[in-house]
């Protein structure tokens, strides 16, 4: 951007480069006015796109950026106003900021082209512009290449202007007199229903006639959502998905495909996908391809199908919801973790479900607050999605329950870490069921530790049961026998022959309860050791 001169001679300049700049604003509101009036291609047309650009052009050639912030009431240079008194630019700036321009970037290469595409584009009325896709889109459709709106990041200008001359270059197209992004569907094209652009579409033999297909499309799926039948529009979407992953649709149609999703990905398209995705009387075949495109989409409407679950009333519609979120996977986490912290107990509840689901191992390390959770289901279900989720992370913070809670929090985790079947959690669990307790008064958790041992089926764990199962107690001698029983279940889980000889003298012992556990598990260790010899 220019630079405010110092001095008599540098004060007197600066007013002339501004009065430049002026002029410059000036023509390009001729051109406007030109382009409505003149049909394309006609001599005056053409002469003011001439004139508009050789305004400009003293101002850039400096290889300066022009950069223009737009108000509603007029352009500003910097922090200054730039001429507030000229209604021309004022009315230039209200048009502007009516189309959601808020600042204008000029390069030093501006051609006359792109002046006259920019042009064509602000000319449309703003309603029409965002249902086109707005201004962004609508320059980007015409490979404007040297002016851009609302892009502060020069550095972000020069990657996307390199990206669109490439583009240029490699098909070897020249902007037309009329882009078809710029002027909207023709009339012929309103006209067109969406059944017939999709089937020309899929059978389209050149990448520029499937690139103008996209463009008539995009607007079309946009008007059928709640017109079309839902199928249609569905296996449109499932085309796109398709072509913009399928390396056999080639490189071009790839990019065109997924330029298109990104025009029509919005609140309005995944309200669409959703109520057809929980729909009572939607087909089973069209909620499994809603299902598809959701899962390709991924992060891009994720936030959409968790805030959907939150405020969903049935049941059956929760189910989907779900499901669509487990089929999203690791894309569905960060989301899902956000909602560990909502007030609302349900939402925490079906958060810790999905991550359970999903089995994302880094997602453990966030459940630990919620064991204490006020809501006992919220406990519950970490208890569960723990358990399936396993690894370090849900390893440790249940044997960290089990070391400093008491009461049901602590059993419940000693069966979790018997049904993850992991060997560290072995020294724990042995620990606590060698913890002295004469009156046996956590009997409950040494149960629960000695059945975790029989699940985990290491033989890590058999010398322990085998002590219990061997030693007999006169005092509370009942409430030890049940141990025994445990234990002797145990051993049998494991399968180690080690522990033939004490179940066998268990087996021919008393109480009968021992006894039958014992000979119980005599019966699963023999076939193995059979098998072995």
């Amino acid at each position: 951007m220019k630079e405010d001169f110092t001095g008599a001679d540098g004060e007197s300049a600066n007013q002339e480069w501004l009065k430049g700049v002026e002029n410059a604003l000036a023509g390009l509101v001729k051109l406007v006015k030109a382009i409505g009036y003149y049909p394309p291609g006609h001599p005056a047309l053409k002469a003011a796109v001439q004139a508009a650009a050789g305004l400009f052009e003293p101002l850039l050639g400096a290889g300066e950026n022009l950069a223009l912030g737009v108000r509603r009431e007029g352009f500003l240079l910097g922090e200054r106003p730039l001429t507030p008194q000229n209604p021309m630019l004022a009315k230039l700036a209200s048009l502007l900021f009516a189309r959601r321009i808020q600042r204008l970037t000029i390069l030093p290469d501006l051609t006359p082209e792109d002046l006259r595409a920019f042009a064509r584009c602000i000319s449309l009325e703003s309603a029409e512009i965002q249902r086109l896709g707005g201004i962004q889109e609508l320059l980007y459709n015409a490979r404007v290449s040297t002016l851009w709106v609302n892009e502060t990041d020069l550095a972000k200008i020069l990657a996307q202007k390199e990206i669109l001359e490439a583009q240029k270059k490699l098909h070897g197209e020249q902007q037309d007199e009329e882009p078809l992004s710029a002027r909207g569907p023709t009339p012929a094209a309103r006209k067109r229903d969406l059944q017939t652009v999709l089937a020309e579409l899929r059978t389209a033999t050149s990448d520029a006639r499937y690139r103008q297909l996209l463009q008539e499309l995009v607007p079309l799926l946009r008007m059928s959502l709640s017109e079309a039948p839902p199928s249609l529009v569905v296996g449109a979407l499932v085309l796109l998905c398709r072509n913009s992953s399928t390396p056999a649709a080639g490189k071009s149609r790839r990019e065109y495909s997924l330029h298109a999703l990104n025009q029509l990905l919005g609140k309005e398209l995944t309200d669409f996908l959703l109520d057809q995705l929980c729909g009572r009387s939607t087909p089973e075949k069209l909620r499994d391809a809603v299902f598809h495109i959701l899962v390709y989409l991924r992060e891009k409407v994720v936030p959409e199908i968790m805030e959907r679950l939150t405020e969903e009333g049935e049941a059956r519609a929760r189910k989907i919801l779900s499901a669509a979120l487990v089929r999203q996977g690791r894309a569905a986490v960060p989301i899902l973790i956000e909602h560990l912290a909502d007030p609302r107990w349900f939402v925490v509840r079906n958060a810790v479900g999905i991550l359970g689901e999903i089995r994302d191992q880094g997602s453990a390390a966030h459940f630990a607050p919620l064991l204490h959770h006020k809501e006992p289901r919220v406990r519950r279900e970490t208890l569960r999605a723990l358990t399936r989720i396993g690894g370090r992370n849900a390893i440790d913070i249940l044997l960290h329950t089990v070391d400093e809670e008491e009461g049901d929090l602590r059993r419940q985790a000693l069966l979790c870490l018997g049904a993850i079947k992991d060997g560290e959690a072995i020294p724990t669990l042995v620990k606590l069921v060698q913890k002295p307790d004469l009156m046996l008064a956590s009997i409950e958790d040494k149960k629960a530790a000695i059945r975790a041992l029989g699940e985990i089926g290491h033989r890590d764990a058999v010398p322990t049961l085998s002590s219990i199962l061997r030693r007999r107690r006169f005092w509370r001698r009942s409430r030890w026998d049940e141990l025994r029983l445990y234990a002797a279940q145990a051993l049998g889980g494991i399968g180690d022959p080690e522990a033939s000889a004490v179940l066998e003298t268990a087996a021919n012992g008393r109480p009968a309860e021992v006894a039958r556990a014992a000979s119980q598990a005599l019966k699963q260790i023999r076939p193995l050791s059979e098998h072995e010899s």
